[in-house]
């Protein structure tokens, strides 16, 4: 029997061999348009997959492959690895011409199918233009969509109501003439107010009959401190509360209401929205992945900002605070499995036009980091600022450690990273302030803030415990749409995009897409600073 075993294993491994053999084709080499400008040299940023070889990517971008050794020195070292970011010199000539063809940026809450639907192609019709071998995409992916050109084509398909025009990316520009946009009070505006009431319906699964949802049972918390300070205010609020583990709300009411509010998951809100059909406005009050939604409902409010938008004002900080004197070191993980974050705060610091070094390095490399630094930051008399684009634990750490290295030996610097970085158990909150951390994030609560400290009282006095961030939420997000709709009436979501709003753990800056959805870019900074104490920027 023994022996029959180690037959079949044998043959297994054989057979996964030959497969292997049989299956294994290189990788075919999309080109990328991410620019990056440095000391004065434009070059397109690659991200290298696997199968991909120099040879392969030399040809597809019409580049020798001495080009890249010498726009990547350290390549002759470390050899080309899975993941690596590579500088390919940008010729205006050799830059391959695109015809029939538009560009499309892969956002990070889209899949090919979503991608196919928006433009009327099939998803095989992506993948045969960009030589996809598979259907996974990754964010900022430019891919070429197909131009469905004849009449007869058109003429064959069927339509099926009134398509969605394409989502066209927010530029610098945009994105800085929206956060100059007023913070305008809540007082103020329900000073002009249109009406005195308002009407929502609340969906959420509370799983009442199991003794409830923690998390949920905070949001609901949340409203409900809302409603009873809009009612001291002179607001009448009519609110319907649905747990969705009873099942789906009935539609005839939901259509009824100003706008719903909820559920939370993605799969829910997407049977909401297609029940409900663009009669009320749906909006999504925790899951940051339901971005996803726009691509096929209409009238849909996206609450929770985006990471995308987090990072984009990361860049935007370092560019404001950048003076003529001061360097930007681009620090970024060799050979990481997710290179989102990398690729993304790389491209938003290339599309403001900085000028910065690249510092990649792995873990394993981490005790001979500072003597690369000591060569590659400004001098003791300037100030170095240094962007760590990961959203590893153990990388960060390790930057984190190497940093303090460096300031001990007199370098002074300031570090900006993801917010996720807040989250990691493993690094010790004072090596954050040593470095003066800069975060851009969604959610911050400021305790020494009046408001705040009057919700938290209010909050333990009625349910005897402390308000968690999903109590923040709940309060913020209920507050400041019920107040949309009593200063503008029914035609409150074309306002959205007309001022700022700051709550007491979020804010709200919309803006709208060509598809009439909402999505909240609003984000604020975060300071550590030298005294352990924390700054809200803005």
């Amino acid at each position: 029997m023994k022996r029959l075993l180690t037959l079949i294993a044998a043959i297994a491994v054989l057979g996964c061999a030959q497969a292997l053999a049989q299956d294994y084709v290189p990788t075919p080499v999309t080109v990328s348009r991410e620019k990056v400008k440095l000391n004065g040299k434009v070059y397109l940023s690659h991200v290298v997959l696997e199968k991909q070889t120099l040879y392969s990517i030399s040809k597809a971008y019409g580049v020798t492959e001495e080009d890249l050794y010498e726009a990547n020195p350290s390549l002759r070292e470390t050899g080309l690895q899975k993941n690596a970011i590579l500088l390919v010199p940008y010729r205006e000539e050799a830059a391959p011409a695109v015809q029939d063809y538009t560009e499309h940026i892969v956002r990070w809450y889209e899949d090919i199918n979503d991608i196919a639907r928006r433009y009327g192609v099939t998803v095989k019709d992506i993948m045969d233009a960009n030589q996809l071998t598979g259907k996974k995409l990754s964010t900022r992916q430019v891919l070429r969509i197909p131009v469905v050109k004849t009449e007869t084509e058109e003429e064959k398909a069927e339509p099926a109501g009134e398509p969605l025009p394409p989502v066209p990316p927010v530029t610098v520009e945009e994105e800085v003439k929206a956060d100059t946009l007023e913070v305008v009070p809540d007082s103020t505006l329900l000073s002009m107010r249109t009406r005195g009431s308002a009407r929502f319906s609340l969906i959420l699964p509370l799983r009442a009959a199991a003794g409830g949802s923690e998390m949920n049972m905070d949001f609901y918390s949340g409203v409900l401190m809302a409603l009873k300070d809009l009612e001291e205010e002179g607001v009448k609020v009519h609110m319907n509360v649905y747990d969705l583990n009873a099942g789906i709300p009935p539609v005839e009411e939901l259509v009824k209401d100003d706008f719903v509010l909820g559920p939370v998951a993605s799969r829910d809100l997407e049977a909401i929205l297609q029940r409900v059909e663009g009669r009320v406005p749906v909006i999504s009050p925790l899951d940051q992945k339901a971005a996803a939604l726009t691509v096929n409902y209409r009238n849909f409010i996206q609450a929770p900002s985006a990471t995308d938008h987090q990072y984009e004002d990361l860049a935007q900080w370092v560019k404001e605070d950048l003076r003529p004197t001061d360097k930007v070191i681009l620090v970024t993980e060799k050979g990481a499995d997710n290179v989102t974050a990398s690729v993304a705060i790389r491209s938003a610091l290339a599309r403001r036009g900085m000028n910065y070094d690249i510092l990649s390095y792995a873990i394993v490399e981490g005790r001979s980091i500072p003597a690369t630094l000591a060569e590659i930051m400004a001098g003791k008399d300037s100030l170095t600022r240094v962007v760590v684009a990961s959203e590893s634990e153990a990388f960060t750490g390790d930057v984190v450690r190497n940093l303090g290295i460096m300031q001990g030996k007199g370098y002074d610097m300031v570090m900006y990273a993801p917010s996720r970085v807040r989250t990691f158990e493993t690094i010790e909150g004072s090596a954050y302030h040593d470095a003066a951390l800069h975060i851009s994030t969604a959610y911050h609560v400021d305790y020494s803030d009046p408001k705040v400290e009057r919700f938290v009282h209010a909050y333990r006095a009625l349910f005897r415990t402390e308000p968690s961030q999903f109590a923040f939420q709940g309060y913020d997000t209920a507050r400041y749409f019920v107040v949309r709709c009593i200063r503008y009436g029914s035609g409150w979501p074309a306002m959205l995009g007309t001022e700022r709003s700051s709550g007491l753990h979020t804010d709200f800056l919309f803006i709208q897409d060509e598809s009439g959805n909402s999505h909240n870019r609003a984000v604020r900074r975060i300071v550590f600073n030298k005294d352990y104490s924390t700054t809200l920027q803005r």
